[in-house]
């Protein structure tokens, strides 16, 4: 019996990568036509990924640092999660990721970001908006906080919706800056972006979720879609050194760009995971209840999940029962997926942690500094154990699948990403 189209395709995506790898150190050299990654994107179609080698020669980016001797960052790595994507710095990946430099802006529009929501619903419309400021040779600029723009706004900004903001003693305040505590700096600095506003010499816009929406999908769109026209769409952002690259890949290499975990928070979540068992291919399998039981039909048993994972046993670990990484707000699902498999090895960050009840969103206003570190630690380790599997099963009803889904490496597979609860568009992100 002759391979199939897919395995052969797969075969080829982990042998031009290995070849690749071997002489990664050359790609300066490389014609502006080669490529160096080819991802099926269904049984019967093959697009490919097209990220050029010499696309990292970019004038606009920042030069890292070298790791001096005692860098935490330049220790010698040893175990399985240790080597994977996100838990080493960007510089050292296998095809380069420097950082992007967010004072260069040529154009005088400045898009001002007053986002709000959860983490992820953050970190989606902040690519969105990099990647639209990126391409326009635009600044952007995160507002965390109140941030009065002039007299008319008011400062209001919808800021009880903000990540950092808490209700303490009967006050309004906000942990400011917010993201930084996790994250490297994405967008102006305040400083720079109050300096911008001072000169009068850009026109400020403050997109709506639509308005940025638009800019990614090129109009009204659904989060997911079937057609490989849109998916596979060559796109390119010339000053950052991307020319004709496929939209899925270009979004995941400037995703890897723009989002930099803080090395501390990084180093910290991928012990814990590596403490975990983690130490071969895993399946990840995401779990999200919480405040999603008031805002949408949620998946209340796990019989989904196990199903699922029974077929990607079969076809993607040879039938061994890989170590199963569980993700989820709601602790309690651990106690479920144990009962439904006993014979199974399930760990999660809920033995680290506790969410018994779920996470709702509303109450984060109330949260202690302490309190809010403890969750979000938790859920960057979460969201690099989902983004470091081999296989991810999850559900359409929550902004983290979207993000995970981007933060894969560049050769996972569309045949690795499985929805539990189908969306309401047939698709993938896109």
């Amino acid at each position: 019996m002759s391979p199939s189209p897919l395995s052969r395709r797969v075969k080829s995506v982990l042998a031009l990568t290995t070849a690749l790898a071997a002489s990664s150190l050359l790609f300066a050299f490389v014609k502006k036509d080669d490529h160096f990654l080819r991802t099926p994107a269904s049984d019967d179609q093959e697009h490919r990924q097209l990220i050029q080698l010499n696309s990292f020669n970019d004038p606009k980016s920042i030069q890292t640092r070298t790791p001096g001797p005692h860098d935490i960052l330049d220790q010698a790595r040893s175990g399985f999660m240790q080597k994977t994507q996100w838990c080493k710095p960007p510089d050292e990946d296998e095809f380069p990721a420097p950082p992007l430099d967010y004072n260069q802006c040529e154009n005088p529009q400045l898009i001002h970001m007053d986002i709000n929501g959860g983490m992820t619903s953050y970190l989606n419309k902040i690519l969105k908006v990099a990647m639209w400021a990126a391409r326009d040779n635009s600044c952007f600029y995160i507002n965390e906080g109140l941030g009065v723009l002039n007299d008319a706004d008011g400062g209001k900004h919808f800021s009880h919706s903000k990540l950092g903001y808490r209700f303490v003693n009967g006050q309004d305040t906000y942990i400011v800056p917010f993201l930084t505590r996790y994250f490297g700096q994405m967008g102006l600095e305040k400083s720079r972006f109050e300096d911008m506003l001072a000169s009068g010499t850009f026109n400020v816009i403050t997109p709506t979720p639509s308005d940025i929406n638009h800019q990614d999908f090129g109009g009204k769109a659904s989060l997911t879609t079937n057609d490989p026209q849109k998916r596979f769409k060559i796109m390119s952002i010339p000053q950052l050194g991307y020319n004709d690259v496929e939209r899925i890949a270009l979004k995941k290499h400037f995703l890897r760009r723009m989002f930099r975990i803080n090395a501390d928070v990084r180093d910290r979540a991928c012990h814990r995971l590596a403490s975990q068992g983690l130490d071969d291919e895993y399946m990840a399998l995401s779990v999200r209840r919480g405040d999603k039981v008031t805002e949408t039909s949620i998946l209340d048993t796990v019989d989904p999940y196990i199903k699922l994972a029974e077929k990607g046993i079969k076809s993607h670990f040879d039938g061994r029962v890989p170590t199963m990484f569980v993700a989820t707000d709601d602790c309690s699902v651990m106690q479920e997926f144990r009962e439904a498999r006993p014979e199974w090895t399930f760990v999660s960050e809920c033995d680290n942690a506790s969410e018994a009840n779920g996470f709702v969103y509303k109450e984060m206003k109330l949260w202690s500094e302490e309190q809010t570190d403890a969750h979000f630690n938790k859920f960057i380790a979460e969201m690099i154990g989902m983004a470091s599997a081999k296989y991810w099963i999850g559900v359409a009803t929550t902004n983290v699948s979207y993000w995970i889904y981007f933060m894969r490496p560049l050769q996972a597979t569309d045949d690795t990403f499985i929805w539990a609860d189908p969306p309401r568009v047939p698709g993938l992100p896109w």
